[in-house]
């Protein structure tokens, strides 16, 4: 995992210093590269590298639109590491676009709650339901389209589902995703995502 948010530090890095507007097709590529550690890590999965309007897909392809300068970005990667993958979601935003920093801080507080309140023998769907009460309460909850997160190791979808449908019960080393996320059709989405173990029957952030 730190060699995965090392690699987020440094494509925010890449980010800051390049001015030129630069397309979602290329900052794409330029994540992987900087991800793998110029090919030395096999990725997790093809990251999402999305602007604005294409962030309010989950699961956006790269286009031609060009990243300005104030646009807001989500990028959602990882990488394996002695096979096992990494997954994390971080999004930019425009901090004097009101709306994209109400929307973030609603999102940032219910992945909190569920980070800080998730207990060893809970249900998952209760974990859901931690993450989802806080979007709901704000008024976004028909916005938050997924799941609040899954299972990661091996694959990087595995058990336990993090989901209102899900009755699986948590146990101590699992380890999974805890990513809410609200997703406004045609303007932005915001997703922020960390990967946790249940260790001592409480969520670590790894």
């Amino acid at each position: 995992m730190k060699i995965g948010r090392n690699g987020f530090k440094e494509f925010k890095s890449h980010l800051n210093n390049n001015t030129q507007k630069q397309s979602e097709e290329f900052l794409n590529f330029k994540n992987k590269e900087i991800m793998s550690c110029t090919g030395k890590y096999d990725l997790s999965f093809d990251p999402i590298v999305a602007v604005s309007e294409n962030a309010a897909k989950p699961h956006a392809l790269p286009t031609s639109r060009k990243l300005k300068k104030k646009d807001l970005l989500l990028v959602d990667a990882g990488i394996k590491y002695k096979r096992y993958c990494s997954d994390r979601t971080e999004t930019y935003i425009n901090k004097h676009n009101k709306l994209q920093q109400k929307v973030y801080d609603i999102v940032q507080k219910a992945q909190d709650k569920a980070i800080s309140k998730a207990r060893s023998g809970m249900k998952a769907s209760q974990i859901d339901k931690l993450a989802r009460d806080v979007i709901e309460k704000a008024g976004y909850g028909k916005y938050f389209v997924h799941s609040t997160g899954h299972g990661i190791g091996l694959d990087i979808h595995e058990y336990p589902n993090i989901s209102s449908r899900s009755d699986i019960i948590i146990e101590d080393n699992m380890v999974f995703t805890i990513e809410p996320g609200i997703y406004l059709p045609d303007e932005f989405g915001i997703r922020i995502e960390d990967s946790i173990a249940m260790i001592d029957g409480k969520a670590i952030i790894l």
